[in-house]
């Protein structure tokens, strides 16, 4: 895990949603925005692991609810398992048939959801692993975020699936969005 990059992408992350018109948020919310609220960097929640595809359904495309409504669709690409705290996780990975800009998605809920998270769930880009790699996805959860629908109403954005609800706490990446108490 590199942190100075970490922190440098959180910096960099919060200065884009304060002023670019392109940012999640209101202007309301960009007047008092002094940045998100995140987790320290917590090393011991980036993995390099492979995606076992041996499970039933892979490639099968996966019907996901939104917050608005809708449906998002995704496909099954495999499953990840790690440790937190010593206990052992399972875990689906989704690929986005569109590969619009990452390959494999993580949507995910944990025991901070609706707690110190957003009650939704939250989201980890995954890139495809590296050539010659080894095949192995990065999973960093520092790099964990809220779907824009944690930040205001306007956005639709995909709810967890219940398979992907997590039994351990994942303390890295964004905390529950609170327009008026930040960090």
């Amino acid at each position: 895990m590199d942190e100075e990059a970490l922190i440098k992408f959180r910096e960099g992350k919060d200065k884009h949603w304060k002023e670019d018109e392109e940012s999640p948020l209101t202007k309301e919310q960009k007047d008092s925005f002094k940045g998100l609220n995140y987790f320290p960097p917590n090393k011991d929640l980036y993995f390099e692991l492979p995606l076992d595809t041996s499970i039933s359904d892979v490639g099968k495309e996966v019907i996901i609810k939104t917050t608005g409504g809708d449906e998002q669709i995704y496909k099954k690409a495999g499953k990840i398992n790690f440790q937190v705290e010593g206990e052992n996780v399972e875990t689906i990975v989704f690929e986005d048939p569109e590969v619009e800009q990452f390959q494999y998605y993580l949507i995910f809920k944990d025991t901070t959801t609706g707690k110190e998270t957003y009650e939704n769930g939250r989201m980890l880009q995954i890139e495809s692993p590296p050539a010659g790699g080894g095949g192995k996805l990065v999973i960093d959860f520092n790099y964990a975020y809220s779907p824009y629908s944690a930040y205001n109403d306007k956005w639709d954005c995909p709810i967890t699936p219940d398979e992907n609800t997590l039994d351990v706490s994942i303390k890295a990446g964004e905390k529950k969005f609170d327009n008026f108490v930040y960090r």
